[in-house]
Order: C-alpha cells, then sequence, then structure tokens
C-alpha cells in the first residue's frame, strides 16, 4: 500500500500513528511502542502521585505545593538559561511557549504592556500533567499545579528578569485559562 504521509502526534492522542491515504481514507494504529510508553506514563504518575501523598501527610497541603513551586521554579530557571535572557517579556513568552509546546498547548488570547510592565491573558488547551492524569483516572493534583506555575514563572523570569505571577482562576479537563503578569523586580533593600 502506497501512502501519502504519516504524522505522529505524541502527546495529544497518546502517540498513536495516523496514515493518510490518497484516498482519503485514515486508518489509526496504535503501535506495541505507544503502548509500551502508555504503559510507562501510567507508571510515572502512579509514582509521582504516591510520592505526592507521603508528602501531604508528612508536611501537610500547604507546604507540598510550595515545596513543588519551588522545584518548578528552579527546573523553569534551567530552561530560561538554555533560552537566553535579557528578552522582552513579550519575546520570552513566544519562545517558551515554542519551546514547551510538546508538552503544555498554551495559547495566548490578549497581551499589553501595562503600568507596571506586562500582562498576558493565557489558554491552556493542553496541558502534561491533565494527560497524565486523565489516562491514570485519577484528578488532577494541585500540586502538580503548582509545579506547573513555578515552571512557567521559573523560567519567564529568568528569561526577562522581571518579577512574573501566573495565575489560573479557571480551571478544568478541557482548557485552563490564566493570565501572566510581569512586573519590573524590585529591590528588598536599598543601600544608598
Amino acid at each position: 500500500m502506497n501512502f501519502k504521509a504519516a504524522c505522529y502526534d505524541a502527546y495529544h492522542d497518546y502517540r498513536d500513528i495516523y496514515i493518510y491515504y490518497p484516498d482519503k481514507s485514515i486508518i489509526t494504529m496504535v503501535s506495541e511502542n505507544a503502548n509500551a510508553k502508555r504503559s510507562v506514563e501510567i507508571g510515572y504518575m502512579t509514582l509521582i502521585t504516591g510520592l505526592l501523598e507521603i508528602l501531604e501527610e508528612a508536611n501537610g497541603i500547604e507546604i507540598t505545593e510550595d515545596m513543588m513551586n519551588m522545584n518548578g521554579k528552579r527546573r523553569g530557571e534551567h530552561v530560561g538559561k538554555k533560552l537566553g535572557t535579557n528578552k522582552t517579556p513579550e519575546k520570552a513568552l513566544l519562545e517558551f511557549i515554542e519551546y514547551v509546546r510538546p508538552y503544555y498547548d498554551i495559547e495566548i488570547i490578549e497581551s499589553k504592556k501595562t503600568k507596571n510592565g506586562f500582562k498576558a491573558d493565557i489558554k491552556f488547551n493542553r496541558c502534561m500533567i491533565k494527560d497524565l492524569s486523565k489516562n491514570r483516572g485519577i484528578s488532577i493534583k494541585n500540586p502538580l499545579c503548582r509545579n506547573t506555575h513555578g515552571f512557567i514563572e521559573g523560567a519567564l523570569s529568568f528569561m526577562t528578569a522581571n518579577q512574573v505571577d501566573l495565575n489560573t482562576p479557571i480551571t478544568g479537563w478541557d482548557v485552563c485559562n490564566g493570565c501572566i503578569e510581569f512586573k519590573e523586580k524590585r529591590d528588598r533593600f536599598r543601600f544608598y
């Protein structure tokens, strides 16, 4: 059989392979490799869920969320270092969104300069954490979302040398909406 093109969607459809034939028919195949990778994802999510439960029991939910946020910020700073510094918020946000596209599908709804810096309303169309949680059949753990927040804030803060805050007041299985605010960092202490 001749086929026109093959596309590989690694995340949204859990590594199903679509083959498009000249007669416009589409065949979906799930390879053994895809099933193995899906099993690995389930294993990782089981491990992460278990670790979070232990952390929550030992430290409480609030401290666990703070720990996950700090972990995300540190990982984000490493990504920010890879992507470069001294960028405008607009450019940093676009480069970051492109970099994380395999894991997060983030759409900028509206962006504008503000009195204190820059603000962007965003929408998460797809999120690695939600995909893994849904695949495992568990509810989305708030500490995992806090880890993602920290990751985004850490990367963008490192890239722009701004204070970056991500707020996602609307969350759900299908989509999450949020706002990223960039503000100039304030000196905590001034010595004259």
